[in-house]
């Protein structure tokens, strides 16, 4: 499964902004072992950015001294040189620190040549770019950090940020005039909801929005029901797929027998809340989250036998405090990146337009048990998996 995005970049810009990509190693055994490795894109990037800028940080000097021509002539022999030697001068115990260790002075050069002219001038500013890029890209990756915080110290973070964000809008607005005020506190309040509102977002902790390998995931949710399930089951062990069921605490405590089947039959079963509050579980405060995902793990943990690992929150609205919450309790999140609105849509042909078109290998499929077309629209999904996966 996939929930963000981790290519082993050595600098945070190609970790953040790098995409997948693949990663260049050290054909050295240990290398390949015990390093993080290299973004290709980013090795490809330093391996032309370093040593040009060797180049010209060593013709500066030498032109200014021997003349232009004799200048750069002796720049290009004199970096070819450079070049072999700083390697064994910076002792560096992996690729990975020596290209660090290599951006850093690059970066400290560009600061001092920043008022220069020419191709000096030009490559300072390209450097003192990227290390900006890569301040805002440690930030992202410091605050993914404090978003997998779990439990309290987790809900305390989450708090204190909350009051930050809208301290800070008040200081605006006192200091600079109310409209500003209001500007900023309605710029906090469409991030937080954004983050909260949106199934797939990252922005308060690792999601799951796709697969890897060559499957296609189906998932369930909402039950169990008494007349569904038997059916869903049925038609997932003709297709030969196996499913995760998103299943409701109070559900499975009035259906016991049911969520046990979906065990026997060798699928899995994930936490849906105690009660499915879709209405309000997106603003509920941590004692109720706390309530809803820790009640609902006990109810299934003692009648089928076997804690959740996956959680999933109703209608995909997550909190503040839902990361935290579910990571102390051994959870993680999981959203979907196909879904037909099934739940609300009693046209089956409305909503398998919306999943069939391009589903393929990694994707994550929303479904729901309790409506009127749940078995049509889970065998014409299980057709179109057979399809795509054969």
């Amino acid at each position: 499964m996939n929930a963000s995005n981790d290519n082993r970049a050595v600098s945070a810009l190609f970790r953040v902004f790098g995409g997948a990509g693949e990663t260049k190693i050290s054909a050295d055994a240990r290398e390949c072992s015990e390093s993080r490795g290299m973004h290709l894109g980013e090795y490809r990037a330093l391996s032309v950015l370093m040593p040009l800028t060797l180049l010209v940080a060593i013709a500066g000097p030498l032109t200014s001294r021997l003349g232009t021509g004799t200048g750069w002539l002796l720049a290009f022999p004199a970096t070819f040189l450079a070049l072999n030697v700083l390697p064994f001068a910076m002792a560096c115990k992996s690729q990975a620190w020596q290209w660090w260790i290599s951006s850093v002075a690059c970066f400290l050069w560009a600061v001092w040549q920043r008022h220069a002219s020419g191709a000096a001038g030009l490559l300072a500013c390209v450097w003192i770019g990227i290390g900006i890029m890569n301040f805002i890209a440690s930030f992202v990756l410091a605050w993914q950090a404090t978003m997998r915080w779990s439990g309290l110290p987790g809900i305390i973070w989450r708090i204190l940020v909350f009051i930050v964000l809208h301290a800070t809008a008040i200081l605006l607005g006192c200091h600079f005039g109310w409209p500003w005020g209001v500007a900023c506190a309605a710029l906090v309040a469409a991030v937080i909801c954004w983050a909260i509102l949106n199934p797939g977002c990252q922005w308060l902790g690792p999601v799951y929005r796709t697969i890897g390998g060559g499957e296609i995931l189906i998932t369930i949710d909402d039950g169990p029901d008494p007349h569904d399930t038997p059916i869903l089951l049925d038609l997932l062990d003709k297709h030969g797929t196996r499913a995760i069921f998103f299943m409701i605490g109070e559900k499975v405590r009035a259906h016991p027998a049911l969520a046990r089947e979906v065990i026997r039959r060798g699928h899995e079963i994930g936490n849906h809340t105690l009660t499915h509050p879709q209405a309000s579980f997106w603003c509920a405060g941590p004692w109720r989250t706390r309530h809803e995902i820790g009640a609902c793990q006990q109810i299934i943990a003692d009648i089928t036998g076997k804690r959740p690992r996956l959680f999933r929150a109703p209608v995909g609205h997550r909190n503040l405090f839902t990361h935290p919450i579910a990571s102390a309790l051994g959870l993680e999140i999981m959203a979907w990146n196909r879904r037909g609105y099934d739940a609300v849509e009693k046209d089956p042909r409305k909503v398998l337009a919306r999943i069939l078109p391009d589903l393929g290998q990694g994707d994550i499929v929303l479904l729901h048990e309790a409506t009127p077309i749940a078995a049509e629209v889970l065998a014409a999904v299980l057709d179109k998996a057979e399809v795509e996966i054969s």
